[in-house]
């Protein structure tokens, strides 16, 4: 029984790799889709259709066998989501009121507001 875990030792290591090279590019196909349908009005419409070509682009790679084609295709629509992740954020800062660290003397003031309590062994 050893005998025939060590022949196809290689094989195991190839369908493990080829099963977690699926799995990754079809959570980040359904994370990409799930991300165009919650700010779709967002993202621009270049990046809006370079994604959707990317998420078509890992699903047709998912329906054939070569792992290279399902890691590069994945690799891609991984670069052009965190393209799509910046132009989303970087609309939400520019909608943001910018915050101001409080000063040193602010925080000083409310240092000398504080009490501490007394308390006794028992």
């Amino acid at each position: 029984m050893t005998r025939e875990a060590e022949a196809h030792a290689v094989e195991d290591t190839k369908r493990k790799e080829e099963i977690e090279a699926r799995n990754v590019a079809d959570n980040l196909a359904y994370n990409a889709e799930k991300t165009l349908r919650d700010n779709k009005d967002k993202i621009p419409a270049e990046l809006n259709t370079e994604l959707e070509s990317k998420i078509a682009a890992v699903r047709t790679a998912l329906q054939g066998n070569d792992v290279e084609a399902i890691k590069k295709t994945t690799q891609e629509l991984s670069t052009a989501l965190q393209s799509v992740g910046s132009a989303v954020y970087g609309k939400q800062q520019e909608g943001a009121p910018a915050q101001e660290e409080p000063s040193a003397e602010g925080k000083k003031a409310d240092d000398e507001g504080t009490v501490e309590g007394e308390f006794r062994e028992v």
